[in-house]
């Protein structure tokens, strides 16, 4: 996997029969796409999530990034997780396979 972007999340929250999403902004790097991954540090875990979708046109207020990641989970136990201990303030890094 080849290093692409670096995404700083800012806030995560769920969106009812889609997932869970990361919000914030591309610190370094270059654009990337739906079937990417992004690797982050939670509770001391590493994890790497598939991206499903990107959003840069969410509604959030002003003061708030406006750009949203899409994360594949494996059940429902993990979304709750990421959601109770709030997965934000953290650095994810994207990659692609080609």
């Amino acid at each position: 996997m080849k290093h692409i972007a670096t995404f700083q999340i800012l806030d995560v929250f769920y969106i009812t029969g889609r997932g869970i999403v990361f919000l914030g902004k591309v610190v370094e790097g270059d654009t990337f796409r739906p079937t990417d991954f992004i690797e982050f540090e939670f509770n001391n875990q590493i994890f790497i999530k598939r991206i499903k979708g990107i959003d840069n046109s969410m509604r959030v207020p002003a003061n708030k990034p406006s750009f949203g990641i899409l994360i594949e989970t494996k059940d429902q136990n993990e979304v709750s997780d990421l959601l109770q201990g709030k997965a934000n303030l953290t650095i994810g890094k994207i990659f692609t396979l080609g």
